[in-house]
């Protein structure tokens, strides 16, 4: 067995970042068997990615927008509401959900994100909202959430900063879909608030970020086909390369330069 990689990312755009991440676990991950039957290949992972709005989404990953767009409507307050509407004995009631954890958490339905959004300062390391309840969530052997925490951190007048914590993460599948929904979630946030902040950057920490096994054959064929582009680090087909002056690029980034 492999020490675990501890590996940091930093990429322009979010489809730049889930495709090195998933190079990174697929070329470096340390095998590892959970305590249930599927193997993954894990790192440690520090994500840092500058432009939350653009191409967010590689033609790479394993589902279309439309599920990404379900994601998005999913973390919202509105969703909140919904899911504590539901009987307790729903089959639509998941163990946990997001939308919940960060609009009503506990018993007391705290909603962590639009007191911190309200009362933004800069400067300050304190606006912080957590999604595991220890008393609810320590208990249980499955079914906990995976996204533990987030920080905003207010830079100046117009900037915000975003931070994501996860304790188990799954880049290949849950990493797409989860990102661009909670930068769509906070934007909505902020436009209710009339607060005409940005998001300046995001940065998304997993102590363990994995591919399970069932998914690494699919890694595995769009790495027999394609390559990171030498300039965005974005999948590219290796057809698709074009020569430039600065080397090889993918068609993305010829159109820009």
């Amino acid at each position: 067995m492999n020490d675990m990689e501890a590996v940091l990312i930093k990429a322009k755009t979010i489809a730049s970042a889930w495709s090195q991440l998933i190079h990174e676990i697929y070329e470096k991950g340390e095998e590892h068997k959970p305590d249930y039957k599927t193997m993954t290949k894990r790192v440690h992972a520090t994500i840092h990615i500058e432009d939350v709005n653009n191409n967010q989404v590689s033609p790479a990953v394993p589902f279309g927008e439309n599920l990404i767009a379900k994601y998005k409507e999913e973390l919202t307050e509105e969703y909140a509401d919904w899911y504590n509407s539901l009987e307790d004995d729903d089959k639509r009631k998941f163990d946990y959900c997001y939308a919940k954890q960060l609009f009503r958490y506990g018993q007391a339905a705290y909603d962590s994100v639009n007191a911190n959004v309200s009362n933004l300062r800069p400067g300050s390391r304190r606006h912080v909202g957590v999604l595991w309840e220890n008393e609810v969530h320590i208990p249980k052997f499955e079914d906990q959430p995976c996204w533990i925490a987030y920080k905003l951190e207010q830079l100046n007048d117009t900037q915000v900063r975003i931070y994501l914590l996860y304790r188990s993460w799954d880049a290949f599948g849950g990493f797409p879909a989860n990102i661009p929904a909670i930068v769509e979630g906070f934007k909505k946030v902020f436009k209710e608030h009339d607060l005409n902040y940005e998001i300046e950057s995001l940065i998304a920490t997993g102590w363990d970020t994995h591919i399970y096994d069932t998914d690494l054959q699919a890694v595995e064929k769009i790495f027999k086909t394609s390559e990171l582009c030498p300039l965005c680090k974005c999948i590219t087909p290796k057809h698709s390369f074009i020569q430039t002056t600065k080397g090889k690029a993918c068609p993305e980034c010829k159109k820009s330069m």
